[in-house]
């Protein structure tokens, strides 16, 4: 008898271990982006190299907003060192923008990469003449200020395009 009633339990609990509640079958997740190609990678490499630039930009402007109510000699001084930086800048662009190459990607996300090379090749552009003349002229940051925005509205274009949407479903395409 008893050893019927433990072949009893035996049972029960090795069917109750082996059935699967509808319940807990796991939620299907949404299918992961595709691995980026060597091309993407190269471009996001640059733009990385590029980046490093723009922040140099970015610094040197700032300087020379923050000093307008200063005195003249320190507002010379960051117009020089905005002149400095946009030297420095533009050989962390020079060196990081021929690998962002918009044939990397397809589509929209071309579009949106060309739009980018494109304000970065503007904002290289206006370089040179920053390096020669920001020391005399602190003017100049306004023309850097109004190219630093445009490429700051391109870049945050081209990386909400590069999340992936999180409000589709994995059978949504």
């Amino acid at each position: 008898m008893l050893l019927g009633l433990v072949m009893v339990i035996t049972v029960v609990t090795y069917q109750q271990d082996t059935v699967t509640h509808k319940d807990s079958v796991p939620a299907l997740a949404p299918a992961p982006p595709p691995a980026p190609t060597i091309e993407q990678i190269r471009y996001m490499a640059g733009l990385k190299t590029a980046t490093r630039g723009v922040a140099q930009i970015r610094d040197g402007v700032n300087r020379v907003v923050r000093t307008q109510q200063a005195d003249s000699l320190t507002r010379r001084r960051a117009a020089r060192r905005l002149g400095g930086l946009c030297g420095t800048a533009r050989s962390f662009i020079i060196s990081g923008r021929p690998k962002m190459q918009a044939t990397a990607y397809a589509d929209s996300m071309r579009v949106l990469a060309k739009q980018l090379t494109v304000r970065l090749d503007s904002l290289n552009a206006a370089l040179p003449t920053c390096e020669k003349t920001a020391g005399r002229d602190p003017t100049v940051a306004n023309t850097l200020t109004t190219r630093l925005k445009n490429y700051d509205d391109a870049l945050t274009a081209f990386r909400a395009a590069l999340r992936p949407d999180s409000t589709k479903t994995a059978s949504q395409p």
